[in-house]
């Protein structure tokens, strides 16, 4: 049985194209039966703002702590989808509540 951790919302940049973007994201950390540690983090993204860029498929999310990280979009963007599109990163997997840490600050008070 899985076992949510934490889940918080934070404030970063998204970046395209030179250009950026201030930008909400959601970081959800959820730890596997095999105690290991599975951190999900998605970007709510204004939709004219990634056209304008010409956006393909992938944008970079830099968060205020902590590394910056690729999101994308599993389909193609038009003028169809909602004003706010939701970008993901690729689900990154840790062995230990300190490796999660060392990564994402913003969870640094965790409990172990």
């Amino acid at each position: 049985m899985t076992e949510h951790l934490q889940e918080l919302s934070g404030n970063g940049r998204l970046s395209l194209g030179g250009e950026e973007s201030s930008v909400g994201y959601k970081l959800v950390a959820i730890q596997q039966p095999d105690q290991q540690i599975v951190v999900a983090v998605s970007v709510m993204a204004p939709r004219d703002w990634l056209l304008k860029q010409g956006f393909e498929r992938e944008a970079t999310l830099h968060r205020e702590a902590g590394e910056d990280l690729d999101v994308i979009l599993d389909d193609q963007l038009d003028v169809s989808h909602p004003i706010s599109v939701t970008l993901r990163s690729e689900d990154r997997t840790f062995a230990s509540l300190e490796a999660v840490r060392a990564a994402f600050p913003e969870l640094g008070w965790m409990r172990d």
